[in-house]
């Protein structure tokens, strides 16, 4: 419930810069205003993707659950560890939902979608709705991977695991089309 009031409040917070006229006097139809929120936005969304693929990984970093923040630079690989009271798959998703949310002002400020740079814009903001519902679907997944495991049913669990993959390979597609729409995106605006 916290959650969802959290949301909530944002959204509200930053409907008024979306209906707010960036440009005083020069209108164009055409150019989309809030371009730094969609940068700090696709930031955002880039570094909790990247944390959370070299912690799961633990390629370069291992994360370690405990009650306070902190860090540690090793000279031998992981060579960070992060400590924290949150899990990489939580910092993941509230950084990937809070960057959709600032993407998704710079998208509603366009007036026309047509174009080469509108198109690309109108199909990355489909593509993100799209992973954020299809990683609350993983989420649910995971979720019943692991009470079938406390539950000590393994056939319900290889049964999820088994969906959990297939699940995957539909969020890195999803994930890979929005970095290429986003390429182009940016090669088609001016």
């Amino acid at each position: 419930m916290k959650r969802a009031l959290a949301l909530v409040l944002l959204i509200l917070l930053l409907a008024p810069l979306v209906l707010a006229d960036e440009y005083e006097g020069e209108e164009d139809e055409y150019e989309a205003g809030y371009t730094a929120f969609a940068v700090v936005g696709v930031a955002m969304i880039a570094t909790g993707v990247v944390y959370y693929s070299l912690t799961k990984r633990k390629l370069l970093i291992i994360h370690k659950k405990t009650s306070e923040w902190g860090f540690e630079i090793k000279p031998e690989q992981p060579y960070v560890t992060v400590f924290g009271p949150i899990y990489p798959l939580t910092i993941h998703h509230a950084l990937t939902i809070t960057g959709t949310l600032l993407v998704f002002v710079h998208f509603f400020s366009c007036d026309n979608y047509s174009g080469l740079a509108g198109i690309t814009g109108l199909s990355m903001a489909i593509t993100l709705v799209l992973l954020n519902v299809s990683g609350f679907v993983g989420r649910y997944i995971h979720g019943k991977v692991t009470v079938a495991a406390k539950k000590h049913d393994s056939t319900m669990a290889k049964k999820f695991v088994k969906i959990l993959g297939n699940w995957k390979k539909v969020h890195i597609a999803l994930a890979v089309i929005f970095a290429i729409l986003l390429l182009i995106h940016l090669n088609a605006v001016d």
